[in-house]
C-alpha cells in the first residue's frame, strides 16, 4: 500500500524522497550551526499553512520576535496565519529541566486545540541538555513522538544541532527512533555553501547523494542531480559543422545528438570553431543554437564573431542564436546543469556549444566526470548536437584518458600548434568519431580573418620532435 505524502515545501527536496514526507512521520533535521535548519523547517510549516494544514513552531532556543523577523526576510509571512489562528509559536526559551514536562503537556494541548497537522521542535538538543540522565532524555523523546505526534496524526520535523567537527547526528538516541533523517553540512565554497543528504526515510526509496543547498532571497533551494537515462533517440542523420573542409573528413558531418570534445591550447581557435558551428546551423539548416561562454562576456563574443563576419546579431534577433555567459566562480555544478536544462526546455535548441568546460574543471576537478556525463546525457535525450571545448597544455595534449571523458563523449577532435619547417602551424587530429569512418591524418587548418576556419590537406612534413631547435 502506497503511503500518503506531504510536501516539504522546498524546491528540489521532494524528488529525493518520492515526492514528499509520508504523513504522520517524524523527521530529524540534523546539521551544523548556520546550515539552514530553521529555514528548512519553516518552509515545511509554511507549505502546510498554504495547504490548509495548521502548524506549530515550538522553540526552546529562539524567541518569537527573532523567528518572525528572520522568516519575513525570506518572504515567509507567518503573521497573517497567526492572526487567523492557523499558526502558533510556542516560546519555551526560558524553560528549565523542571518545566520540560509541563512544556510537553502544553504542546499536546495546543496541537489538539489548533488541530495542528504539522509541528516543528527547535531543538531536541536543547531539550536533552535539560536532562541529567540519558534514560530521562530517552523517555522524553518517546513521549514527544508517541503521545504527542503519532496519536494525533501529526507530521513533524525536529531539529538537532551537530557540533562543528562532529560526525554524529544527535545524542545517539534520536536516529534510531525517528522515521526520517535529513542532514545539513557546511559546503566547500561560496557556490556550495551547504550540502544536504537524506540519510533515512522509512518506506521510501531515497536518493542518498550529497546535494548542493543554497539559501536565497526566498529561502532554501536544493539542487537536484540531473538524472541519467539510457532511453534516448539514436539518429543516423548528419549535422554539418559549417567548417570548410572538415565535414568531408568525418563522414559529411557529425551524427545528430552526439557531443564532440574539442581540445586545444589557448589561441588555437576552439571558440571560433564553436561559433562557426552555431552560425552555420542558424543560416543554413534553420537550427536554433545556444553558445555558452564561461570565459568571455556577451559583448566580447559578439565582437569576436564580427571579426569573421559571422552574422550573430541578426540571428539573435530572429531567435536562432542565443548567447549566454556564466561565471564559473558564481555557480555550482548542479545549478549550472539546471540552468542549461531550463534553457533547453524553453528554447528547444538543436545545437549547443559550451566554451569551456575547463573553467569548471579547475574549480571542481573531482566532479568533472559526472558533469560531462550528465551534460552529454541531456544532449542525447533532447537530440542536441554539441561541442564542448577543453583547454590543453603541452603536457596534456594527448592526456585524454586522464581527463576521464574519452568514454563519455562520442567524438574527440584535438587541435595543436606544430613546428613544421621552423614555422608554427595549426594542426587538427580526429581522435574519435562515433560510428564514422574518419580521416586519420594530421591535418593543417587556418583561421582567416573575415572568412573563418578552413581545414586543409595533411601536413607535407612531420612536425619536428619536441626540443629540437
Amino acid at each position: 500500500m502506497s503511503l500518503s505524502r506531504i510536501s516539504t515545501g522546498i524546491l528540489g527536496l521532494d524528488p529525493l524522497i518520492e515526492g514528499g514526507i509520508p504523513k504522520g512521520f517524524n523527521v530529524l533535521i540534523a546539521g551544523n550551526p548556520g546550515t539552514g535548519k530553521t529555514v528548512l523547517t519553516s518552509h515545511f510549516l509554511l507549505n502546510g499553512l498554504e495547504n490548509n494544514e495548521n502548524g506549530i513552531y515550538v522553540s526552546f532556543s529562539e524567541s518569537k520576535a527573532q523567528f518572525l523577523t528572520n522568516a519575513a526576510r525570506l518572504e515567509m509571512n507567518f503573521d497573517s496565519y497567526e492572526k487567523s489562528q492557523k499558526f502558533l509559536f510556542l516560546d519555551f526559551t526560558a524553560v528549565n529541566k523542571e518545566g520540560i514536562e509541563e512544556a510537553l503537556e502544553e504542546i499536546l494541548l495546543s496541537a489538539r486545540s489548533l488541530n495542528a497537522k504539522r509541528i516543528v521542535i527547535d531543538s531536541l538538543s536543547t531539550i536533552f541538555q535539560s536532562f541529567g540522565e540519558i534514560n530521562e532524555a530517552r523517555i522524553a523523546l518517546h513521549v514527544i513522538l508517541g503521545k504527542i505526534f503519532r496519536t494525533e496524526d501529526i507530521t513533524s520535523m525536529m531539529i538537532s544541532e551537530v557540533p562543528i567537527g562532529s560526525n554524529s547526528i544527535g545524542s545517539g538516541i534520536e536516529e534510531f527512533v525517528v522515521d526520517g533523517i535529513i542532514k545539513l553540512e557546511y559546503g566547500i565554497s561560496n557556490t556550495i555553501p551547504i550540502t544536504l543528504r537524506v540519510i533515512k526515510m522509512r518506506g521510501t526509496s531515497i536518493n542518498r547523494e550529497s546535494h548542493t543547498c543554497v539559501i536565497g532571497n526566498k529561502g532554501t533551494i536544493v539542487y537536484e542531480k540531473q538524472p541519467l537515462s539510457f532511453h534516448y533517440p539514436v539518429s543516423t542523420s548528419r549535422v554539418s559543422t559549417g567548417i570548410n573542409g572538415l565535414d568531408k573528413k568525418i563522414g559529411e558531418g557529425l551524427l545528430k545528438g552526439t557531443v564532440t570534445a574539442l581540445l586545444g591550447p589557448s589561441g588555437i581557435g576552439k571558440t571560433t570553431m564553436g561559433m562557426e558551428f552555431i552560425v552555420n546551423g542558424a543560416e543554413h539548416s534553420n537550427d536554433i543554437g545556444i553558445f555558452y561562454s564561461l570565459e568571455e562576456s556577451i559583448k566580447e563574443i559578439r565582437n569576436n564573431a564580427n571579426r569573421f563576419h559571422y552574422n550573430v546579431t541578426d540571428n539573435e534577433k530572429k531567435g536562432k542564436i542565443f548567447l549566454r555567459n556564466i561565471y564559473p566562480e558564481e555557480i555550482n555544478i548542479d545549478s549550472f546543469i539546471k540552468t542549461i536544462n531550463q534553457d533547453i526546455e524553453k528554447i528547444k535548441p538543436t545545437r549547443m556549444v559550451i566554451d569551456s568546460i575547463s573553467s569548471l574543471e579547475s574549480l571542481y576537478p573531482d566532479d568533472i566526470y559526472f558533469l560531462v556525463k550528465r551534460l552529454v546525457n541531456l544532449c542525447q535525450i533532447y537530440e542536441i548536437t554539441a561541442i564542448f571545448t577543453f583547454l590543453t597544455t603541452p603536457l596534456t595534449d594527448y592526456d585524454i584518458s586522464n581527463r576521464k571523458i574519452s568514454s563519455i563523449v562520442q567524438n574527440i577532435i584535438l587541435l595543436k600548434f606544430e613546428e613544421i619547417n621552423r614555422v608554427i602551424k595549426r594542426s587538427l587530429l580526429i581522435l574519435k568519431m562515433r560510428s564514422t569512418h574518419h580521416d586519420n591524418s594530421v591535418l593543417e587548418f587556418n583561421i582567416i580573418t573575415h572568412q573563418g576556419i578552413e581545414v586543409l590537406r595533411p601536413h607535407e612534413e612531420q612536425p619536428l620532435s619536441k626540443g629540437r631547435g
